[in-house]
């Protein structure tokens, strides 16, 4: 008798430990409900809240810049790039034959790991090989090319070509996918062959997004196989869908994170061109007016690029945007944040190193005109890791592992 109310004891003990609670997880502790979407592809946790805005136009840059810009939304240009030159020119028989022996930046790995160092090939070898390997070019683009490549209406005034700061050619055979990630620059990039498919969060939703690689702002999700246990913001997280196809244009705004998926054209290729520029936070109505009538579109050869260092006075300037003010006292500072390059906030001691640097006047206010006064090489000093040798400057050892992402 004893034996079996022990026995009796037992399975009702066991039983108690399995019966799942009502937030989902087991009285035991482990969760026994598996979340939606758990080790599948980004994007199947739930469904997208829409699709990007399409346009069949290319806006003036007045209009791209209080309608996508400033609000920071993004938008297709169906077709934009149709009929610029290297849309029409460049096979990869003319590629080889023009600019072969030009030394281009090759990755192992359509799927993108940033651990994985970059190394150089002539263009020409790598034109002959990419559909047979599992590789892809990524390069700033070099000056030779760049006459072929159009910088369109939408930023040929208001200052945005005054504050271009790279393009960069993506070359695969398709099949490439992008970890998550954002960017401290807007961006806007063409495909001239194949397709890509974006998934694209507001940086508003930075709090479901775990950038848990800061120095190069990606998240270490595996894109294809999402661990929702590690990831969870991922499960409800709002995003937007966008479809690209060859002569397409996206504009993908300053710090929205996105992941790409590319697939080839019937002649195994993935083509794109996509540029970088400082984000602005004011738009110059005088510049477009003495600029008057706009082309479709003018070659990239005809501007120049400023240093990647612009970024700072652009994330300087978030905090004006957030606090919606043209002027910081330093009264304020204790509440306003400073986020570079999605580090950790600043401390109070570096925001008054910042503060000083910035205040020209010493009149213990800075002003935004003061931010856009002040010269690069000091925002530098303030950001050394935004120098030509630092992690986040120009200059890139092609041994270490790239700084370049699927746009």
């Amino acid at each position: 008798m004893e034996g079996s109310y022990w026995r009796l004891v037992l399975v009702v003990c066991v039983g108690l430990a399995l019966v799942p609670s009502r937030s989902g997880e087991s009285v035991g502790g482990g969760s026994s409900v598996t979340p939606h979407g758990h080790l599948q592809p980004i994007g199947n946790q739930v469904p997208p809240v829409g699709m990007v805005e399409v346009l069949q136009d290319v806006p003036h840059p007045r209009d791209f810049y209080h309608k996508y810009v400033k609000p920071g939304k993004p938008v297709v240009f169906k077709d934009a790039a149709k009929e610029t030159a290297a849309f029409k020119l460049w096979t990869d028989e003319y590629l080889s034959a023009q600019y072969g022996d030009l030394e281009v930046e090759v990755e192992e790995g359509k799927k993108e790991n940033r651990t994985w160092p970059a190394y150089s090939m002539p263009f020409r070898e790598f034109l002959s090989t990419y559909k047979s390997k599992d590789i892809y070019l990524v390069e700033s683009i070099e000056p030779e090319l760049r006459g072929e490549i159009m910088l369109l209406r939408n930023l040929l005034c208001g200052g945005f070509q005054q504050n271009l700061m790279d393009a960069v050619l993506w070359f695969s055979s398709g099949g490439t996918k992008s970890v998550l990630h954002n960017d401290g620059a807007d961006n806007l990039n063409c495909l001239l062959e194949g397709s890509k498919e974006l998934y694209m969060v507001d940086r508003k939703e930075y709090k479901h997004i775990d950038i848990d690689h800061q120095e190069g702002s990606f998240s270490g999700v595996d894109v294809e196989k999402v661990d929702l246990h590690k990831y969870p913001g991922l499960k409800d997280v709002p995003w937007y869908n966008a479809t690209m196809e060859a002569g397409d244009c996206l504009f993908i705004p300053y710090k929205w994170f996105h992941h790409v998926r590319s697939t080839a054209s019937d002649q195994k290729r993935n083509v794109a061109v996509n540029i970088w520029f400082a984000h602005l936070y004011r738009f110059d109505e005088e510049d477009c007016s003495k600029r008057g009538d706009l082309p479709d579109f003018e070659p990239l050869s005809k501007y120049k690029f400023v240093a990647t260092a612009e970024q700072i006075r652009s994330m300087l300037l978030e905090a004006f945007e957030l606090e919606e003010r043209e002027s910081i006292s330093t009264e304020d500072l204790e509440h306003v944040t400073i986020d570079i390059d999605s580090s950790d906030e600043v401390d109070m001691s570096y925001k008054l190193d910042i503060f000083e640097t910035l205040d020209l006047n010493k009149d213990f206010v800075v002003t935004v005109d003061e931010v856009y006064q002040v010269p690069t090489e000091h925002l530098v000093e303030l950001f050394p890791d935004f120098s030509p040798d630092g992690p986040l400057g120009d200059n890139e050892d092609e041994n270490e592992p790239h700084g370049h992402d699927e746009f």
